[in-house]
């Protein structure tokens, strides 16, 4: 089990996103590994697509990814919760992270539609 790096849900499996901690550059030039849940990546993609639409953030905070202090952007996760069951809460992501996983969004859905082939979760086997 591993959690994710934003709502800290423990999963079997997590999205991995590139990060690019500006602490870590010199000792991880290709950048540090971050997990995320399929609803936070989700919810961080429809951050990063609004933020082309809106003005520029007035935001200035610490990104919660790669610890990055400057412009952010408002990301809403959903922390499970036993007793109120989920708690919606917003964190700050920095634009290179969520252009990150603006990239791993992109990859992530064509890989679960090549995964699944017609969309029925079987191969079809065509005769010639």
């Amino acid at each position: 089990m591993t959690d994710c790096d934003l709502c800290g849900r423990a999963l079997p499996i997590v999205i991995p996103v590139r990060t690019f901690p500006p602490l870590l550059k010199f000792a991880y030039p290709e950048g540090l590994w971050k997990g995320l849940c399929e609803i936070c990546l989700d919810s961080a993609q429809k951050t990063y697509l609004s933020i082309n639409k809106d003005e520029i953030s007035c935001r200035r905070n610490k990104c919660v990814l790669c610890g990055k202090k400057g412009r952010v952007y408002p990301v809403e996760i959903q922390i499970p919760d036993f007793s109120k069951g989920v708690v919606k809460k917003q964190v700050n992501v920095c634009t290179n992270c969520l252009e990150s996983i603006n990239e791993t969004y992109i990859r992530f859905k064509k890989e679960q539609i090549e995964s699944s082939g017609c969309g029925h979760g079987h191969e079809h086997v065509h005769e010639h």
